[in-house]
């Protein structure tokens, strides 16, 4: 394969908005916190379906998901038509936002002998994942089925991954 799209999963190509409120807010532990959540998954509608529906591009999937998902998320993924080269995600004990577990992904796609310079386009639905997309040099498009945030716990305000008030 010459060309690759790197595609994020929740809230990029599945419609994950119905799941959100099933998140623990009430633990500390990020596995715990995010398991029903997860677990939930297989059940998602796809959205963005011109992202890897008849696309020429290989597909390449960052997600932040543990890897412990990863036999329910390949067989989402084929139900739904992603016909995926590669799929990277974050290892079951990583608790690093998100932004950091998806730049140690670019890093490791030398491993599958995909270079930087062969990525067309790195579609996600955070913004500063984005940025740091582009800071490697890639193209990045924002591709986003709803704006509600699972990263933002609803009782407090507070972002996980940033630490931050919501804007």
């Amino acid at each position: 394969m010459d060309r690759y799209l790197i595609l994020d999963i929740d809230n990029c190509i599945a419609d994950d908005g119905w799941r959100i409120p099933q998140i623990d807010w009430g633990t500390d532990d990020a596995f715990r916190r995010y398991h029903f959540y997860h677990q939930l998954a297989p059940w998602d509608n796809a959205g963005n379906r011109d992202l890897f529906i008849g696309r020429e591009e290989g597909l390449i999937i960052f997600t932040s998901r543990p890897v412990h998902y990863r036999a329910m998320t390949l067989e989402w993924l084929q139900r739904v038509g992603v016909k995926v080269e590669h799929l990277l995600m974050r290892n079951d004990n990583d608790v690093r936002p998100s932004i950091h577990v998806k730049r140690s992904q670019l890093g490791w796609l030398g491993e599958y002998d995909v270079r930087l310079a062969q990525i067309a386009c790195a579609y996600d639905d955070r913004p500063e994942i984005l940025k740091m997309y582009r800071a490697h040099g890639l193209r990045a498009e924002l591709r986003a089925l709803h704006d509600i945030c699972a990263y933002t716990n609803p009782h407090t305000g507070v972002n996980h991954a940033t630490g931050q008030p919501k804007a």
